[in-house]
């Protein structure tokens, strides 16, 4: 009697697991593609919701280093050797670290993507670059994290790298060679 009773528990717990399973993420997954020139900018990252929550009070650390999304760290990769904000970027995977602030934000392409999430074994020197920003306001309020890739020039050869979350936005000027 015990075994089935026991058997029994074990089977309902697993079919428990397997149910929480087939629902949806809770920040779910997202990519960006964009080809911007002859560049192709792909950004692979997890959207993490407010669900009520203060983006600053209880999602984003002020002024420690950040995944800059949910799960895994965000994942930005180059098909051609590019500049950010006029540093240049090797074509290649890079993930972004970022260190939010009130009034301005550090953020961080690292070349080490093994990392994720794990920001305690953070090491600055695996930056590949690192730039300051000013968040700006923006409305209405954005529920979901998002990345976008904006702003492309006439001749294609410039863009920005949006993040945007609850009131604030940042962005990062995009530059690409004119190979055509």
């Amino acid at each position: 009697m015990k075994k089935i009773l026991l058997s029994t528990v074990i089977l309902f717990l697993f079919s428990l697991v397997v149910v929480a399973q087939d629902g949806p993420a809770a920040s779910p997954a997202s990519t960006v593609t964009q080809k911007v020139g002859m560049t192709d900018v792909t950004i692979e990252y997890s959207r993490p919701g407010l669900k009520g929550r203060d983006m600053y009070e209880a999602l984003t650390p002020v002024d420690k280093i950040w995944r800059t999304g949910a799960n895994a760290g965000t994942k930005i990769t180059f098909s051609t050797d590019v500049k950010v904000e006029g540093k240049d970027i090797p074509a290649g995977k890079y993930t972004f670290y970022s260190m939010p602030g009130k009034s301005e934000w550090k953020v961080m392409l690292y070349g080490d993507n093994t990392l994720g999430g794990m920001v305690g074994n953070y090491d600055e020197a695996k930056e590949v670059a690192r730039f300051m920003v000013k968040p700006v306001s923006v409305s209405p309020k954005v529920e979901t994290m998002t990345f976008g890739i904006n702003d492309i020039s006439k001749e294609s050869t410039s863009a920005s790298i949006v993040f945007m979350w609850e009131n604030t936005a940042w962005k990062l000027k995009l530059e690409v060679p004119k190979t055509w």
